[in-house]
C-alpha cells in the first residue's frame, strides 16, 4: 500500500467578509501560494482552498477564475456559523469539513487507505522539490509502519493506524513588504508540517499547533522524521496581514540572485508580488506589531458553535418539557444571531 494521496489545506478567509482586506489576500495568495503549487515538480497532491461558505461573491469568483482548469485544486466551503464541532488548539474541525468533501468527490479510493496531509497557508510557498519529496519519504517508510499496527507496542487508543509525522526544517522568513528575506530554522513550522496516517484515523497535519507536533506524536504514537537536507525547503511570508509581529532589520535586501531563487526555486510570481507591494505596501514597512483580530473572529466562531451545539441537544432532547424548551431556546438563538452578527459585520 502507498501513500499516494496527499491533501494540502490552505485556508482563506474564513471569519473574514470585507472586500477590501480579501482582494489583498488573494492577490498575494494568487502571486505567491499558488504560483507555488502550480510549479511543483510533482502534481501529486490535491490542494484543497479552504473558504468561508458566506465569503463575498466578488472573492469566490475570483476564487474561481483563479482555480479554472486546475485539476487538482479544490475550493471547499465551510459554514463557520453551522459548526458544532471545534477544539481548540488545532484545526481538526477544518479536516473533518475537509474529510467530507473528499468523501464525496471520491478523492479517496477507500476511507482506510494512509493518506498524507499537510497545510500551506495562503501567504507561504515551498520549494518546487517539496511534494516529490515528502510523498517519497512516506511511499518509502510506509511499509515499515504498516506492520506496527500489529504490534504489542501499540495502545487500544493508537491501534487502528499507526503514523509518521515529518519536516523540513530549513526555510527563509520572507518580509515582502520590506523586500528582505532571512534564513530560518524552524522544524515543524506550520507549513514545514507532513503527516502520513489513515484517512479513518481523523489524524492530520491539523490535528496540533504545528510547533508543538513532536509532543503530539506522542499522545498518537507515530514516528517522528526531521529531514537532513541542508537548503532551504520553505518560505514563511511576513507581511501585515499577520497575527504575529515581526521586525525585517535583520533581514537581508532581495538582490536579483534571490529574486530568481524565489522565482525558480520556489515557483513565486515576482512580477505579481512587485505589483502587490505597489498596491499595499507603498510605505515599505520594516517592522510590524502583529494584530489580534483574527483571535477574536476565531473565539467568535467558537462561541457560535458552542451555542450550535446546545441548541440542538435542546431541539433534541427526549427528557426535557416544551415549555422549558422554548423558554430556554429562544435567549440561546438570540445570543447566537447576535454573534453571528459580530462576527460578520
Amino acid at each position: 500500500m502507498n501513500a499516494t494521496k496527499h491533501f494540502v489545506i490552505t485556508r482563506i478567509g474564513l471569519g473574514i467578509y470585507n472586500e477590501a482586506r480579501l482582494k489583498k489576500t488573494i492577490d498575494l495568495f494568487e502571486a505567491v501560494t499558488l504560483s507555488s503549487l502550480v510549479n511543483q515538480s510533482s502534481q501529486a497532491f490535491s490542494s484543497l482552498i479552504v473558504i468561508d461558505a458566506h465569503m463575498p461573491m466578488g472573492a469566490r469568483t475570483r476564487l474561481n477564475t483563479l482555480l479554472a482548469g486546475r485539476q487538482n485544486f479544490y475550493l471547499v466551503p465551510i459554514d463557520v456559523t453551522q459548526l458544532v464541532y471545534v477544539r481548540t488548539g488545532c484545526f481538526d474541525w477544518v479536516w473533518n469539513i475537509c474529510q467530507d468533501f473528499i468523501l464525496k468527490n471520491g478523492l479517496v479510493d477507500n476511507p482506510f487507505d494512509y493518506i498524507i496531509s499537510s497545510v500551506l497557508d495562503a501567504d507561504d510557498a515551498w520549494h518546487q522539490k517539496v511534494v516529490s519529496s515528502i510523498n517519497g519519504v512516506f511511499a518509502q517508510r510506509l511499509p515499515q509502519l504498516l506492520p506496527k499496527e500489529k504490534g504489542g507496542d501499540r495502545s487500544t487508543w493508537t491501534s487502528h493506524s499507526s503514523g509518521m509525522a515529518a519536516t523540513f526544517p530549513h526555510g527563509y522568513q520572507w518580509y515582502i513588504a520590506a523586500n528582505k528575506i532571512e534564513k530560518m530554522t524552524f522544524p515543524f513550522h506550520s507549513m514545514a508540517v507532513f503527516v502520513t496516517s489513515r484517512f479513518s484515523s481523523g489524524i492530520s497535519a491539523c490535528s496540533s499547533r504545528h510547533s508543538q507536533w513532536p509532543e503530539y506524536a506522542k499522545v498518537v504514537e507515530f514516528e517522528v522524521g526531521v529531514s537532513n537536507l541542508p537548503s532551504q525547503m520553505w518560505i514563511y511570508g511576513r507581511h501585515d496581514e499577520g497575527t504575529v509581529g515581526w521586525n525585517a532589520s535583520q533581514g537581508i535586501p532581495i538582490s536579483g540572485e534571490l529574486e530568481t531563487e524565489l522565482s525558480k526555486t520556489f515557483g513565486i510570481d515576482i512580477e505579481k508580488v512587485r505589483q502587490w507591494r505597489l498596491n499595499y505596501s507603498a510605505d515599505q514597512n520594516f517592522q510590524y506589531p502583529g494584530q489580534h483580530t483574527t483571535r477574536g473572529q476565531y473565539d467568535l466562531i467558537f462561541r457560535i458553535a458552542a451555542l450550535n451545539r446546545k441548541i440542538r441537544a435542546m431541539r433534541t432532547g427526549a427528557n426535557t418539557q416544551a415549555s422549558s424548551v422554548s423558554e430556554e431556546l429562544t435567549p440561546c438563538e438570540i445570543e447566537r444571531e447576535h454573534l453571528i452578527e459580530k462576527l460578520q459585520g
